[in-house]
């Protein structure tokens, strides 16, 4: 059982451990098992997305250090997945407070550590991913080109802080899943307010760049909304960003007093918010990789076709003036051939390139050459006229 003491849950270790319930085989309400599917629909969509973008990629040679970094993001998001899978039956979410049995709390508590370890990294990887993808992109604008950097060593420099203060927030550790070890921590209501604030700004910084960027570009008009649409999808992440940041706040500083606490689901948020990340960063990749395998889904827009037409117009023109010059080159040839003497059949030699060419051969035999210092030889001298 749990106590709330300072805005905290406090084991209430007054049961004996034959009383202990297994809460992993403890059979789930309706509302876990909503938590539980949304914990893992959002990875298993995420995973699909991210393999077809690595196999467009592979395919086209292109693979690059964003990719890589997806790559390692998408690792970390499936062990959160499994973390959370644990956290949600160990701690009994989304099954009402006189529902739940005597258990030990400490292994939910271990488990909600796993993801505050992992939850931060993930977010960071992915922004680190879509700025290397607009620096290839819009690297050669020097303002550009800088603002990207000093982002991007501003968003790794963030990662590595909140790292180390979720990992180090009390002291000893044992103490972050064991509130009764003697010790200090942090206070962590302000350390994950402030983390997931500084992530909602720097998810403004990243996603709201590119929109800059293509409103300067000189593209037509249809393109540049398609490319402004596919960015936009990011700002969805924002916004679950920011109603995960309320119910931190409304829980830790207990704002709104729940009358079930641990029936809320809330805690799903997170899942949805890193790997609908990573399905956003990963849309502007798929979009050649579907226009080849669904051509007729995701054909050419209308700027598209006009263009390949006008080409395929160009490249008709200048084949068809091609063939008229060519056919007046061999009406020449074929004239001023019938204007010169016929040559005999044993005159005409043919050239590697199919024309027509004249050789004689003289013969002459020379008896210094039958023998040189020893050497054999027929003295045949032979020249190509």
């Amino acid at each position: 059982m749990m106590n709330f003491r300072d805005g905290e849950m406090v084991p209430n270790r007054n049961f004996t451990s034959e009383f202990l319930t297994d809460p992993v085989n403890y059979p789930p309400s309706p509302q876990q098992s909503v938590a539980i599917a949304i914990t893992i629909a959002f990875p298993a969509a995420a995973l699909v997305v991210v393999v077809t973008r690595i196999a467009g990629r592979l395919s086209s040679r292109q693979f690059g250090w964003d990719d890589g970094l997806v790559c390692i993001a998408m690792v970390f998001s499936i062990l959160e997945t499994a973390a959370s899978y644990m956290y949600i039956k160990t701690n009994f979410i989304g099954i009402s407070l006189r529902n739940i049995p005597p258990h030990d709390p400490t292994p939910g508590a271990i488990w909600n550590y796993a993801i505050q370890i992992l939850y931060n990294p993930i977010l960071a990887l992915v922004k680190t991913s879509i700025l290397l993808f607009l620096l290839r992109l819009f690297g050669q604008k020097p303002g550009v080109r800088r603002f990207i950097i000093w982002l991007n060593t501003a968003n790794i420099l963030n990662m590595f802080a909140i790292f180390f203060a979720i990992v180090f927030q009390c002291f000893p550790i044992e103490k972050i899943w064991d509130p009764t070890r003697p010790g200090s921590c942090v206070d962590r209501r302000v350390l994950f307010v402030t983390s997931s604030s500084i992530n909602i700004l720097t998810d403004l910084l990243v996603l709201g760049l590119p929109l800059r960027i293509f409103l300067d570009l000189k593209i037509p008009r249809r393109t540049k909304i398609a490319l402004m649409v596919v960015f936009l999808l990011g700002f969805t992440v924002t916004i679950v960003g920011i109603i995960r940041l309320a119910l931190l706040i409304q829980g830790l500083f207990m704002l709104i007093e729940l009358p079930d606490p641990t029936a809320n689901i809330g805690f799903v948020t997170s899942a949805i918010e890193t790997n609908l990340f990573l399905i956003t960063a990963s849309a502007p990749a798929l979009r050649p990789l579907l226009r080849a395998w669904f051509p007729k889904v995701f054909g050419l827009g209308r700027d598209e076709v006009e263009g390949a037409t006008e080409r395929r117009v160009i490249g008709t023109t200048a084949a068809t003036q091609l063939q008229t010059r060519l056919t007046r080159m061999k009406s020449s040839r074929t004239a001023l051939r019938s204007q010169s003497p016929t040559p005999s059949e044993d005159d005409l030699v043919m050239s590697y390139n199919g024309i027509m060419r004249r050789s004689d051969i003289i013969v002459r035999y020379d008896p210094r050459l039958t023998s040189r210092d020893g050497e054999g030889g027929d003295g045949r001298i032979e020249k190509w006229v």
